[in-house]
């Protein structure tokens, strides 16, 4: 996913990608998406693909093809996009324990729960809230 950016931008685009679908009526080509969010197409044609991969969006191949929502926004839960991006709750770096010059083993551990704990946190915040949430927000 580096080739684009962080997968936190990817998490966003793909907020982004279902908002402008689910107030697009009917399906929208590719193309149209990627102007509306002002994005490259191969950038978001690759989220678009983790999306149908996870069952979140449908696509139509042909001249008459493009994207539309498989679920009503309200049963969109924006846990299910974070997974469908495999996104990572954080920038690159936080709480990066991997190195063991820094950290004893058992520290190490302690802080690769705790970074497992926040990211558990995260998921389940990320439960509670739809797409038709985020789409209230913005009217």
């Amino acid at each position: 996913m580096s080739e684009y950016g962080s997968s936190t931008r990817w998490f966003g685009m793909a907020l982004q990608a279902l908002i402008v679908l689910a107030d697009h009526d009917g399906i929208c080509p590719s193309g149209k998406l990627a102007e509306k969010l002002e994005s490259q197409s191969a950038f978001l044609r690759k989220i678009l693909t983790h999306l149908v991969k996870a069952g979140l969006i449908q696509a139509k191949e042909g001249r008459e093809g493009g994207y539309s929502l498989i679920k009503d926004p309200a049963d969109i839960t924006l846990a299910e996009v974070y997974d469908a991006m495999k996104a990572e709750p954080f920038p690159k770096g936080f709480l990066d324990v991997a190195t063991k010059e820094c950290f004893a083993p058992p520290t190490r551990e302690a802080l690769f729960e705790l970074r497992d704990e926040m990211e558990s946190w995260l998921v389940d915040g990320l439960k509670q809230k739809t797409i038709a949430h985020l789409i209230a927000k913005k009217k």
